[in-house]
C-alpha cells in the first residue's frame, strides 16, 4: 500500500470538518474531486471510513482506527517540520567534537563561549582525546568532526588544514638551553627527553625528529603535562609540547623556547567522515572554526 500525502490530507481535513464542502476548499479541489479521493483513499485501504449522508459525515469504527494512525503521523510532520525550521534559524540542534587537550584548554573555549551566547538553542558537546581516539571517534560517528595532527585515511576522512602549531621546548631556567632565543633539534643531542604518550599526535610528529636528533630517552612517558613539567621542574629531563599547552605547564622554574626547525611544528587539521553531511548547526560551527585562527 501506497498512501500519498495528498489522500491522508484530505481524510484528516474530512476529519476535522465533517464537510465536504469545506474539507474540498481547504485542499483546494472541486467537492467532486474530494469525494474521489475519498473513495480512492478507502478503496486503498479496504474499508469504509466514513458514514455519510446529505446531511451528516461520520467516522465508520474502522475510520476511528485509521484516524488515530494519521492524526499521529500528522503531528510527528509538523514537529520534524518545526525542528528543521528552528535548525535552520539555528534555534536548536547538537555540535559534537574532539580536539586535543591542549586545544579544549586553551583555544577552544573562548570560541565555544562565543558561539554558545549566539545559539543559546546549540547543545555543544567538547571531548579533549588524544590523536588516535580522535581519529576513531569522528570514523564512529560520534562526534561531527575534529581537529587533529594527523589526517588518517584520506578514503575515510576529508579534511582541511586549520593551522601549524609551533613547538616549544620546555627546560629549566638554569638549562643552558633557556638562554637561547631559539634552539634547533640538534642541540638535544644526548639529552634525556620526557616523551607524551605514544597514543598522541605530539609523540608521533616528533619521535622521527627526535631519533634523528639522538635524544636519550629518559625512560619517563606521561600523559598529563603537569607530570611532565614536575618531572622537568626535578632535573629529570626536557620535553617539547605545543603552543596551546604553555599554558598548562607553566612553573616559575621553567621556561618555553621556541623550536626554529621548520618542521618541528604540529599541523592542525579540521577532519569529518567523506560524503557525509553535517548538521546545520555542525556546519555553521565548521566555518567558525575556520575563522577562527590563532595568532
Amino acid at each position: 500500500m501506497n498512501l500519498s500525502g495528498r489522500l491522508l490530507d484530505a481524510f484528516l481535513a474530512l476529519d476535522e470538518t465533517r464537510r465536504f464542502a469545506v474539507a474540498a476548499e481547504r485542499c483546494h479541489v472541486s467537492p467532486s474531486a474530494f469525494s474521489q479521493m475519498i473513495s480512492r483513499l478507502e478503496a486503498q485501504v479496504g474499508a469504509r471510513l466514513f458514514d455519510r449522508d446529505t446531511r451528516h459525515v461520520d467516522l465508520t469504527p474502522e475510520g476511528e482506527v485509521f484516524a488515530r494512525g494519521a492524526r499521529r503521523i500528522a503531528a510527528e510532520i509538523r514537529a520534524s517540520l518545526t525542528e528543521l525550521n528552528e535548525r535552520a534559524r539555528h534555534e536548536t540542534g547538537r555540535v559534537s567534537l574532539a580536539a586535543p587537550p591542549s586545544l579544549c584548554a586553551t583555544w577552544l573555549p573562548g570560541i565555544l563561549a562565543r558561539f554558545r551566547a549566539e545559539h543559546p538553542g546549540i547543545a555543544l558537546q567538547l571531548h579533549d582525546v588524544v590523536s588516535d581516539q580522535c581519529l576513531a571517534m569522528v570514523a564512529g560517528g560520534e562526534v561531527d568532526f575534529g581537529l587533529n595532527a594527523r589526517t588518517g585515511n584520506e578514503r575515510e576522512f576529508e579534511t582541511r588544514l586549520l593551522f601549524n602549531e609551533r613547538l616549544f621546548l620546555i627546560c629549566r631556567r638554569d638549562d643552558p638551553l633557556a638562554r637561547h632565543r631559539g634552539v634547533r633539534l640538534r642541540d638535544l643531542r644526548g639529552r634525556d627527553f620526557i616523551h607524551t604518550v605514544r597514543t598522541g599526535s605530539v609523540w608521533q610528529h616528533l619521535q622521527p625528529l627526535l631519533d634523528a636528533a639522538a635524544t636519550r630517552d629518559s625512560g619517563f612517558e606521561v600523559t598529563e603535562l603537569g607530570t611532565m613539567a614536575g618531572l622537568v621542574s626535578n632535573g629529570f629531563g626536557v620535553s617539547i609540547v605545543g603552543q596551546f599547552a604553555l599554558q598548562l605547564c607553566a612553573r616559575p622554574e621553567l621556561t618555553a623556547v621556541p623550536v626554529a626547525d621548520r618542521k618541528a611544528a604540529r599541523p592542525i587539521y579540521m577532519i569529518r567522515r567523506r560524503q557525509r553531511s553535517l548538521s546545520v548547526a555542525a556546519q555553521t560551527m565548521w566555518e567558525r572554526l575556520l575563522r577562527a585562527l590563532p595568532e
